[in-house]
């Protein structure tokens, strides 16, 4: 799965968090953060915990256009 860099950084926004509490939070090293944000794919789970801690849905965090 594909975040849109975009919609990642208004939900971090939104939640009053930065990338490090974000990596903290989902227990994920900042590289694997880096890399999510450039738009490379992630696992589903992973998807699924940084939508836990941003506490907004799956799908507001991911393009669902381009099938990728």
């Amino acid at each position: 799965m594909k975040i849109n860099n975009s919609k990642l950084q208004i939900a971090l926004a939104t939640a009053c968090m930065n990338p490090y509490d974000l990596c903290k939070v989902v227990n994920i090293q900042y590289q694997t953060y880096r890399r999510i944000s450039a738009g490379n794919n992630c696992k589903p789970a992973t998807v699924g915990k940084i939508a836990k801690a941003l506490d907004v849905p799956v799908e507001s965090l991911i393009d669902l256009e381009g099938g990728d």
